[in-house]
């Protein structure tokens, strides 16, 4: 202990004399450390750490599949065919969440609410803060109770915490429910990611209350895919056990359908994966960034401590004079590098809480990043083992070099600095940087690539200067569909009376806002297998929706107020399903069964409907999915509680928002509005995890180059200082200025192709693993990769050519004297 304490104590005492030294890899690796501390916390919260929920291990999403779509909702008859599987599951559970309208106060409010089953509570092992929670009787169909729990921070926000909201009223979507409970949220929610999770809404409505069309039958309701579902598989069974029971169960309740069989199955998810969703590639692949870019820092910060150790070579050869044997000089060196490792962490571990709150303001909805990352035990041993490696990736090369000196080498050199060996190490450190930093420039650039792809994308519609909002009429209220008309067309009227306002139409799914649907379909007099039917993206719109989002019309007509519920049928279909379902026909007049909604839509929808217009294709979802046939029926013959609005405006589209909301109270003085945004921006959201993943690896990428720069003028630049007395001699016997300058350049080019023959196929392999992150751009891409070699090889070039700008004009009588 006492030598390792003198150990120390020497290596201060280094520091002191050369400060610069010491600060210069403390803040290198400082910044290095702290990228990766950060990253790895994000990763951790999302990735690594277990959900919030006890045993959250054994909790997953249940839902049903069909041959043509691998993910549906889950059916009340699913449902309860699955409670009674008491040998796979604990619990299972119902919940949808979806907005209400809160009215009776003083401004009608849109909350967020969460239609559960009597035992969603059970199953996620949720507590009451106040009062209960629901039971079964509470929530069954058609005898749910008008009961309501309320989440602790709605308690705070609008009761302001009074123990009184026990037994109090609250009116949601026209309907007075009483409040018997205040849950306790089982985590900090501001903390965790909120996508995927069962908590965090304002109020927990029984499902049986879920606000349905009117005159539906029960057994249509009962056996319609309608809601998400959560279940805890029981102790011991394997989610590929589960998956394999409810696979079976359901197929048997098909099978058992008195409509026909349609290829039902299902399939449990954990729910882990359904909270992570398509985030798991991008933030693997910057957790590997931050990782190059501090290797990268470790080489130089190595390559520093090599000249360093090259000087002390003469000191190091007096101590083993003496008799210090090779470990005592491997324990010294050892001590400094560790040393430096210790403080570069400590300082980089708060450079990553701020570095966090910097992402933070970063990530796309996309991204599942919480609120509050914290920096836990996980992150505290993940940068203590960083640390380690740190110490070892800067202490190895050094120690390797002078641990075994040539006694009579070193002392017979005198003060002069011994070249050779230290070079070659040296070269091969500034090779692995240059590589490294190319294969992390190349991806970027692929990644810049993809994220400008994505904005050339031609999505089908114009968004700029229009703005959305959304509604959604109580059942209470409106439990006609001339009801629902009457208000839908006396809203849109005063809607286009608002000045500035050029066009405005409702649509029951604005495209790019997360609401979609899709819905099969067969050709009239086409007779198709019950499951196999085509399916098409379905959307509902009113009279100038084509033009309020300047989706062209390419033959036909578009739907007029006249299309209403006393019309025939109509729909217009898009240039996709057109040229699949009438290729050299012409589709004006061809007729269409909407197969799967026609209950909800009414039995009139269920009769073919009349094609009368062809429109462009539209993206719905996200600009990267291929183009899909879809089809628009007419908004008045199919009036839903739910729409959203679209206006096309002459002024900023937000400045008449205001003017909006009173034009559609003038209707209805209960109807909240809500989701207020413009459509451009709900396009570039989807593009949010494509930028944030690009921009944080450019950035990386930057700092790489930025670091190789400095590596290889670090190495050019000593080179040039130990090659003075030899470059005195060359040119004392004649050698040009010019000569000495392509010398000392072309051994940095010669590093530098080397290292790029390395580092862009490289680039190529890990591009591959990361295909699915990538968009219009191959992982070969020849204009990337040869864009980013060519980059570094500049920069590589121009820090060479300052040292040896420098060497070219050494006077020989001056590198001579120090004989």
């Amino acid at each position: 202990m006492d030598k390792l304490w003198q150990d120390l104590r020497y290596a201060l005492r280094l520091w002191r004399r050369r400060p610069g030294v010491a600060l210069v890899a403390i803040v290198t690796l400082a910044l290095g450390i702290g990228a990766n501390t950060a990253m790895f916390s994000i990763v951790n919260a999302v990735l690594l750490r277990p959900l919030p929920f006890a045993n959250a291990d054994r909790l997953v999403s249940v839902w049903g599949r069909t041959p043509k779509n691998p993910r549906t909702l889950v059916s009340i008859d699913e449902y309860q065919t699955l409670t009674g599987q008491t040998d796979t599951f604990d619990g299972v559970a119902l919940w949808l969440s979806q907005s209400v309208n809160l009215t009776g106060v003083s401004e009608p409010q849109r909350i967020v609410g969460n239609f559960v089953s009597g035992t969603f509570f059970d199953v996620l092992q949720l507590k009451a803060e106040r009062g209960r929670l629901f039971q079964e009787p509470d929530t069954a169909m058609g005898s749910a109770k008008p009961v309501v729990v309320i989440s602790h921070e709605f308690w705070e926000r609008h009761f302001q915490s009074d123990p009184a909201a026990l037994g109090a009223t609250l009116t949601l979507n026209g309907t007075p429910l009483t409040v018997i409970g205040v849950l306790a949220a089982p985590f900090d929610l501001h903390s965790a990611p909120q996508d995927g999770y069962f908590v965090g809404y304002d109020a927990y409505i029984p499902v049986g209350l879920f606000p349905v069309p009117p005159n539906v039958p029960k057994a249509v309701l009962n056996a319609a895919p309608s809601m998400l579902s959560v279940a805890r598989l029981k102790p011991g069974v394997s989610l590929a056990s589960g998956n394999a029971n409810v696979d079976v169960v359901l197929q048997r309740l098909d099978a058992a359908n008195p409509g026909g069989k349609t290829g039902r199955s299902g399939l449990l998810v954990s729910i882990q994966d359904d909270v992570v969703g398509n985030s798991r590639t991008s933030l693997w692949l910057l957790l590997a960034s931050v990782g190059v870019v501090l290797l990268i820092a470790c080489v130089n910060v190595s390559n520093l401590l090599v000249a360093r150790a090259v000087d002390r070579q003469k000191e190091m050869a007096v101590r083993s004079a003496l008799g210090a044997g090779r470990g005592a000089v491997l324990r010294q060196l050892t001590v400094e590098a560790a040393l430096l490792s210790v403080v570069a962490s400590l300082a980089g571990f708060g450079l990553g809480r701020w570095a966090l709150r910097g992402l933070q303001v970063l990530p796309p909805p996309s991204v599942p990043i919480p609120d509050n990352i914290p920096l836990d035990g996980a992150v505290l041993a993940f940068t203590i083992g960083v640390a380690g490696l740190v110490a070892v990736a800067c202490g190895i090369a050094p120690a390797l070099k002078i641990s075994r000196p040539d006694l009579s080498r070193v002392l017979q050199s005198g003060g002069r600095r011994s070249s050779g060996g230290a070079a070659r190490t040296r070269d091969m450190l500034v090779v692995a940087e240059i590589a490294l930093s190319a294969a992390l420039l190349a991806v970027a650039g692929l990644l810049i690539q993809s994220m400008l792809a994505l904005q050339r994308v031609d999505v089908g519609f114009d968004g700029s200067n229009v703005f959305s909002l959304q509604f959604r009429l109580p059942v209470a209220k409106y439990s006609k569909p001339e009801d629902i008309a009457q208000f839908f067309t006396q809203s849109i009227d005063h809607v286009r009376a608002v000045p500035g306002v050029e066009s405005a139409a409702l649509v029951r799914r604005v495209p790019f806002s997360n609401n979609w649907g899709d819905t099969p379909f067969t050709l009239d007099g086409q007779t198709v297998a019950k499951g196999s039917e085509p399916r098409a993206v379905e959307n509902i719109v009113s009279p100038d929706y084509f033009k309020t989002m300047r989706i062209p019309l390419l033959q036909g007509r578009d739907f007029s107020d006249r299309d209403d519920l006393n019309a025939p049928p109509v729909v217009v279909v898009n240039e996709a399903l057109a040229r699949t379902a009438w290729p050299d026909m012409d589709p004006i007049g061809r007729h269409i069964r909407v197969v799967g909604n026609a209950a909800l839509y009414g039995p009139r929808l269920h009769e073919a409907v009349t094609v009368i217009g062809v429109v462009g294709n539209v993206k719905h979802r996200t600009a990267t999915e291929p183009v899909q046939p879809q089809l628009y029926l007419a908004h008045y013959q199919a009036p839903m509680i739910f729409s959203s609005l679209v206006a096309r405006t002459a002024v900023p589209p937000l400045s008449v928002t205001g003017a909006i909301r009173k034009a559609i109270w003038a209707v209805d003085k209960d109807q909240p509005l809500w989701g207020v945004s413009p459509v451009d921006r709900l396009v570039e959201s989807t593009h949010g995890s494509a930028k944030f993943t690009a921009l944080l690896l450019g950035i990386l990428a930057g700092v790489a180059v930025v670091l190789a720069c400095v590596g290889i003028y670090g190495v050019m630049s000593y080179a040039v200082t130990e090659r003075t007395h030899e470059i005195g001699i060359r040119m004392a016997l004649g050698a040009s200025a010019d000569r000495v300058l392509r010398d000392i350049v072309s051994r940095g080019a010669r590093m530098t192709a080397i290292a790029l023959a390395i580092g862009v196929p490289a680039a190529v392999g890990i591009a591959r693993l990361a295909r699915g992150v990538l968009f219009g751009v191959g992982p070969g891409d020849p204009l990337t990769l040869f864009g980013a070699a060519g980059l570094l090889a500049i920069v590589s070039i121009a820090a060479c050519y300052v040292p040896a700008r420098r060497a070219s004009r050494v006077d020989p009588v001056v590198a001579l004297s120090e004989e």
